[in-house]
């Protein structure tokens, strides 16, 4: 099936240093009511007007519109949102009340919230959430499952796909429909949301032996979406490995590691709403967590799962690094590097990959890890014109940033301008480079538009 979308790329085709990029979409704010203060109030104006500018009280020709950067509605909704509780049930109460939202109406069927903790809780507890009682469900465990409940929860839902999430993260509707309309295309594997200093964890920690091994570890409950049938294959595959009772219930260390394949994951816009007392707590439970993804991550320990026909059969992808938009549905990838070409992310050995981790992180050296945490791509999409991604190195030819808008906009005579806010090094560069669209991401078509220039300063 032909993905019906938009994708735009900027590709570069000459050399020059890219110090940074930032796209500069609409944000939707929230703000009180008493305050008259946009997100742009700190941002200069430009000394002439940007086409189809993206500043609010901008003047704009009659015949430019700001295109709807809402993704399609699907006929029916098809994912069912999984969340733990353990010791955040207001937490819990905040995240329900916007799954539930008529702007995840056509996404989400059925919300599950599972209930570790020995307190019971009921619908009435979500009464002030407003959503119906046929699509939320409460489990009260009757023993504390830990994080095999998320697996359970999602195999015996009726959906196509499942959301997983812990009850100290706030994922926004656009990213959660940016997730599923990407999932829907990659409909056999997860895909993960994480901060940036967990993005760089996966990275270090990925493996390559000859004995069939490609894998990294990354944590579900920042955000991901996977089909059904992936938690039910990985609950069989830990019961064909006989996993004991502890291992059951210390499933999010396995998931990604015994899945055989390098997962994908994407630098989060999330919201960290804390409170309450998290499971994984102090040096003692970053050690238990660290022990099992160790053992789970070494073949001599595996041996039956290498020989076993559960195994996936590796699959090697180009990694490159992704990041949904804050405030609308598109999705940014690029291939410009965060980390130097030549550094040792990853390995073709798996003795102990948080050694390995930690080996690669002392060969980067500490400014190389901080521009990392500092300057990642989903800054460029946030809609803060404070932050940005930067490379750290001198730009490359074929270097190339897209932006995908996941489903058509405009008609077919439609003339489309992007906003994008950079340093003055960075036009230079950008009059060097294609400016390409695309509606299956396989057939480019080049823009003969040239480059405007309009300061902010």
């Amino acid at each position: 099936m032909v993905r019906r979308t938009i994708v735009f790329r900027c590709l570069l085709v000459a050399c020059a240093v890219l110090p940074c990029v930032h796209f500069l979409l609409r944000r939707r704010t929230h703000v009180q009511a008493d305050s008259s203060q946009t997100p742009w109030d700190n941002l200069a104006s430009p000394s002439r007007s940007l086409p189809a500018s993206f500043l609010l009280g901008a003047n704009r020709s009659s015949n430019l519109q700001r295109v709807s950067l809402v993704s399609a509605a699907q006929s029916y909704p098809d994912v069912t949102a999984v969340i733990l509780n353990w010791s955040r049930l207001s937490n819990v109460v905040q995240i329900v009340s916007l799954l539930c939202g008529p702007w995840l109406e056509d996404v989400v069927a059925e919300i599950v919230v599972w209930n570790n903790n020995p307190r019971e809780i009921s619908f009435q507890t979500f009464a002030k959430t407003g959503c119906p009682s046929e699509k939320l469900r409460i489990y009260n465990s009757p023993h504390n499952a830990y994080f095999q409940a998320r697996y359970v929860a999602c195999e015996q839902a009726t959906t196509r796909f499942c959301f997983l999430q812990d009850d100290d993260y706030l994922i926004m509707p656009e990213i959660i429909r940016t997730l599923h309309a990407r999932v829907l295309g990659t409909p056999d594997h997860s895909i993960h949301l994480l901060p940036p200093h967990e993005v760089l964890s996966t990275q270090l920690r990925t493996v390559f032996t000859s004995d069939g091994v490609q894998t990294s570890s990354a944590w579900l409950g920042h955000g991901t979406i996977l089909p059904r049938t992936g938690a039910a294959d990985f609950l069989a595959l830990l019961h064909h490995l006989n996993a004991s009772e502890d291992e059951m219930k210390m499933a999010d260390n396995y998931f990604t590691i015994l899945n055989n394949r390098i997962p994908e994951v994407w630098f989060d816009q999330g919201i960290e709403l804390g409170g309450g007392q998290p499971f994984t707590v102090g040096m003692e439970g970053h050690e238990r967590n660290k022990m099992h993804i160790v053992m789970r991550s070494n073949p001599q320990m595996n041996r039956d799962y290498l020989s076993s026909k559960l195994m996936r059969q590796p699959l090697l992808v180009i990694q490159y690094l992704r990041s949904p938009c804050l405030g609308a549905c598109c999705l940014l990838q690029t291939n410009i590097p965060l980390l130097p070409t030549n550094s040792k992310a990853g390995s073709h050995t798996a003795d102990d990959i948080f050694v390995q981790e930690l080996r690669s992180i002392q060969s980067l050296g500490q400014d190389a890890v901080d521009h990392y945490l500092r300057f990642p791509p989903s800054q460029a999409v946030d809609g803060r014109p404070d932050t940005a991604f930067r490379s750290p190195f001198p730009a490359r030819r074929g270097d190339f940033i897209s932006l995908d808008m996941l489903s058509r906009i405009g008609s077919e005579n439609s003339i489309f301008e992007i906003t994008l806010l950079v340093t003055r090094e960075t036009v230079v560069i950008l009059h060097q480079a294609l400016f390409e669209s695309s509606t299956d991401a396989v057939n480019w078509v080049n823009s003969c538009a040239s480059v405007s220039l309009a300061s902010l300063c």
